[in-house]
């Protein structure tokens, strides 16, 4: 691992704070995918999105036996999540301005038995999410189980357009997906200011 790395752990479409740490970091980032599973630990595989009716969660489900790391631990099958988290998506961001320009980088990651692991979901969801951003940060996936993975602080970026802002006010702490599907490009510049 390059010296003055950032390490940060994995996590299933983080808020914006955690970009926001990895475009302000000048060195490497190193995604930790060996970090200790922790059965509290829910934002490896759950984010929050902003539906119709208010803040929503997607969650991935895990399946048991647990392994004991993130790398080791396999995403269930059960209860077809993968169909529910696309109609979820679909119906709180079908009618945001970027729906449709970024749906075909992220809508083709919810298939069965398409992650071998939690990490691997994470990885591919983030690789989306940093190729959208256009964030230039060099990232690399790395099994180290390290103490020193940080988790960002969950300061938020500051309010941004919602698409239901008339609605609820700002939300604050959703999904990088809700920052991309309403801003689109301009997603990057409110990540590198606030």
């Amino acid at each position: 691992m390059p010296e003055g790395s950032l390490i940060l752990p994995t996590r299933f479409c983080p808020p914006p704070a955690y970009y926001r740490e990895m475009a302000r970091h000048s060195g490497p980032v190193v995604i930790d995918t060996a970090a200790r599973f922790d059965k509290r630990c829910k934002q490896a595989h759950r984010c929050a999105i902003a539906d119709a009716r208010g803040p929503l969660d997607i969650t991935v489900p895990i399946a048991k036996p647990y392994g004991r790391t993130w790398d080791r631990v396999a995403v269930s099958l059960h209860d077809q999540w993968w169909e529910t988290a696309r109609t979820a998506l679909e119906s709180a961001y079908g009618r945001t301005p970027y729906f449709e320009f970024y749906a075909d980088d992220f809508l083709p990651l919810l298939q069965p038995d398409r992650f071998s692991s939690v990490a691997a979901l994470n990885r591919d969801f983030d690789s989306a999410i940093r190729r959208c951003l256009q964030l230039p940060a060099e990232v690399t996936y790395e099994p180290l189980n390290s103490p020193d993975a940080r988790e960002p602080e969950p300061a938020d970026i500051g309010p941004y357009w919602q698409v239901r802002q008339d609605r609820f006010g700002y939300l604050p702490g959703l999904s990088t997906l809700d920052l991309l599907f309403n801003l689109g490009p301009e997603s990057l510049l409110k990540i590198m200011l606030d």
